[in-house]
């Protein structure tokens, strides 16, 4: 299984708000793509970031769910929202055997 962290970090509130409204429709498009474990969005109660949290079965679901019109159209969308790039860290749950 592979789990992404996608931080963004608002300009400021109103635009945390309009990313989180741009959200839902990605989250509930991206809930319905074959290979998504789970989709949820986050905020951290400390600085106000928000954090995608997201379980795909394998990484070529997760490259292919990168290509998706949701996926695009949500990126166009908060480009001008965030203050810089989003931090996007991807972690390869089957990697260790515990």
């Amino acid at each position: 299984m592979i789990i992404v962290l996608a931080k963004a970090i608002p300009k400021d509130e109103e635009a945390c708000e309009k990313i989180i409204e741009f959200a839902q429709d990605l989250i509930e498009n991206s809930r319905k793509e074959d290979g998504n474990v789970d989709y949820n969005l986050y905020t951290n109660t400390a600085d106000g970031s928000l954090m995608f949290v997201e379980q795909w079965e394998a990484l070529e679901i997760l490259g292919a769910h990168m290509q998706t019109e949701h996926f695009i159209k949500f990126g166009g969308n908060i480009a001008d929202l965030v203050a810089g790039e989003l931090s996007i860290d991807v972690f390869n749950a089957d990697a260790i055997d515990l």
